[in-house]
């Protein structure tokens, strides 16, 4: 199967979950749906792959790879926006909303890591490999820090919080898990847990300690 076929029989299902109007009720149709998501990223792979392989033109080589990737991206974002509003949460719809975003993010780190270079001259319309810094604390201490350096004052716009949210998970990754997980991220930058707290008052503290000694 071509790649764009993939990509639009994705795109398809995506739209096709929906909350309000046909939200997924039992077990057996969030396997079902699972099912097809995983059919679904083998296919697109495998086809992207087969395709960029016979393509000898750099110029289209690369015109073809970002477009995957922006189509990929302009998914994610989607779904990432869906969340936040997704009433029920915990049902079979709102956790395959999230598996599909793993999904989606899955074939874009395939793309990135398989098909993007960063060695010879920077193409400014291509974008790098997203190598992510491993932070050796846990995703909610992360979201912690990140939501007390947006509220503490006006260093950021609250306006551009569901932006900030996203660049953390694109660029880090916690001792815990190589890729956050964008609800949880959410959850936990909105509702800092008592132990995420303590420990991001210690790393500040930390932190004041170090720079009141320069």
């Amino acid at each position: 199967m071509e790649p764009d076929n993939c990509i639009k029989l994705l795109s398809e299902l995506v739209c096709n979950i929906s909350i309000k109007d046909a939200p997924l009720v039992t077990q057996e149709e969030f396997e079902e749906q699972k099912a097809k998501l995983n059919e679904y990223e083998k296919e697109i792979q495998v086809a992207i792959f087969k395709q960029a392989v016979l393509l000898s033109s750099p110029q289209y080589y690369n015109d073809i790879i970002s477009s995957y990737s922006r189509v990929l991206s302009h998914l994610e974002n989607c779904l990432i926006e869906a969340l936040p509003h997704a009433s029920g949460e915990g049902s079979f719809t709102v956790s395959l909303l999230q598996y599909t975003l793993s999904a989606v993010q899955r074939l874009k780190l395939f793309i990135d890591n398989r098909f993007f270079h960063t060695t010879g001259t920077p193409d400014p319309d291509k974008p790098l490999t997203r190598e992510k810094l491993k932070l050796n604390i846990a995703v909610s201490v992360i979201a912690t820090l990140m939501a007390a350096f947006v509220r503490s004052g006006e260093y950021v716009s609250v306006k551009q919080e569901t932006a900030i949210m996203r660049f953390v998970i694109q660029l880090f990754s916690s001792k815990q898990a190589d890729e956050i997980a964008f609800k949880s991220f959410q959850n936990h930058y909105r509702t800092p847990e008592r132990a995420a707290i303590a420990k991001a008052t210690e790393i500040l503290k930390g932190m004041t300690q170090w720079l009141k000694q320069i």
